[in-house]
């Protein structure tokens, strides 16, 4: 990914899960990951739960009640990681930056635990689109479908940040564009998982109906999210 799109995209954080070739087999621990990379690996952060999981599987790894930090402690080598308070759908949260110059991996498991629950959209995405994002989501180690998820999220994010509550006028350039979109019929099928930019959106297409007089507006979640994706693609990877 290149430094615009990493910009672009690495804001919203989302429920991934993790590994490393110093934990067990087979282990993987939740955290939160918003798109940064170190030396081509992911720098994923923990709650203090994900936290006092790692710590079970790694004796070097200990919480210090008196530091309110997680010290790793290895031959010399010593480390301590304190909290940072970060926003996770929309809501102010401590979080620890452990190991975050690790080699992390992303845990095959992690894509099946995040689609055990939620509400889903489908959405097509025009041939050009889908391979775009496919290929930023293998350089980034994750499937497509939770990537879309990720640059929605953070399409989102960026046009919230720092507004009132009410103020959805970033969101005005994409409801236009979106109005004038033709249906996509010989698309990719992408199935995404919802969760707050969803909302953000429902609040967008509630607004454009009033703008409309209540009249029934042809604008559905799946035809914004389709708009969201295919400008991103047009402005940050220069498809046509």
């Amino acid at each position: 990914m290149n430094e615009k799109i990493q910009s672009q995209t690495a804001r919203a954080y989302r429920r991934v899960f993790v590994t490393g070739s110093w934990l067990p087999d087979d282990v993987a621990v939740g955290a939160y990951w918003n798109g940064a990379m170190w030396n081509g690996f992911p720098v994923p952060v923990f709650t203090s739960e994900d936290g006092d999981a790692l710590c079970a599987v790694m004796p070097n790894l200990v919480y210090v009640a008196g530091r309110r930090a997680f010290l790793f402690d290895e031959n010399d080598h010593v480390e301590w990681f304190h909290s940072a308070v970060h926003v996770v759908e929309g809501r102010e949260q401590p979080l620890y930056a452990i190991g975050n110059g690790w080699c992390w991996q992303f845990a095959g498991s992690g894509t099946d635990a995040m689609e055990v629950s939620g509400s889903y959209l489908v959405l097509q995405l025009r041939p050009q689109v889908g391979v775009w994002i496919e290929n930023l989501a293998q350089q980034n180690g994750q499937a497509l479908a939770p990537y879309v998820e990720f640059l929605l999220a953070g399409f989102c994010e960026e046009r919230r940040d720092g507004r009132p509550r009410f103020d959805l006028s970033g969101f005005e350039a994409t409801v236009s564009r979106a109005r004038l979109a033709t249906s996509i019929t010989q698309g990719q099928a992408v199935r995404v998982r919802g969760g707050a930019w969803l909302d953000v959106v429902d609040a967008v297409l509630a607004l454009a109906v009033a703008e409309d007089g209540g009249a029934q507006s042809r604008l559905s979640r799946e035809r914004l999210a389709e708009t969201v994706l295919d400008s991103l693609a047009r402005e940050l990877g220069g498809v046509v």
